[in-house]
């Protein structure tokens, strides 16, 4: 039996409301990432895009916000190079589930310079293909409890990226997801970077 999910319908809503001109880029996110938030009720939702080629790939986040704040739009980068297990896993699969980040092996790079600082506890990521290429991830982070990601969620997320993936699609037009206008920052700052 499938579950008919409120989030899809609203999604339909927000992307024609963002095509038509009735809302700006970020309150276009903004209300996606409530629509993906009221369906999986995690401490915080991002919206990531996939740039450069396989085996060089970069994740850049537009924007993020937790539960009940504002939207942030201060980027950040994840590259293949440093991270290239989560990378793989999520490419190949399309999702990536994290119960525990702290002990999943395939983090072990991103704990010091992403999950501690973000305390993220759990993460359940989806990537999406628009026209046969990897575009976009969503992800959901847990940041006060460990979150044993229940079947119906993970398949409640794939739901969701599939519609936002169909919905781009359809448009013609990837400008939810494209580039922010501002330079991108690694989530790592090295010594002597402000």
């Amino acid at each position: 039996m499938v579950t008919r999910l409120p989030g899809l319908a609203r999604l339909q809503e927000i992307g024609a409301a963002f095509y038509a001109g009735a809302r700006s880029r970020d309150e276009a996110r903004a209300a996606v990432i409530d629509a993906i938030n009221d369906q999986l009720q995690c401490s915080r939702v991002s919206l990531w895009r996939f740039d450069g080629t396989p085996g060089a790939l970069c994740l850049l986040c537009l924007a993020s916000k937790v539960t009940g704040g504002e939207l942030l739009t201060s980027e950040r980068s994840l590259l293949e190079a440093e991270y290239r297990d989560y990378f793989d896993v999520l490419v190949r699969t399309g999702m990536y589930v994290g119960h525990d980040t702290m002990h999943d092996p395939h983090l072990r790079p991103m704990r010091e310079n992403y999950l501690v600082p973000n305390r993220v506890l759990s993460m359940l990521d989806a990537a999406f293909t628009v026209n046969g290429r990897a575009y976009g991830m969503v992800c959901c982070e847990q940041t006060d409890r460990l979150r044993e990601w229940r079947s119906e969620e993970i398949r409640d997320l794939r739901a969701i990226v599939a519609k936002l993936a169909l919905l781009m699609a359809a448009a013609g037009d990837e400008a939810l997801w494209a580039s922010p206008s501002r330079p991108m920052a690694p989530i790592l700052r090295r010594p002597g970077e402000p």
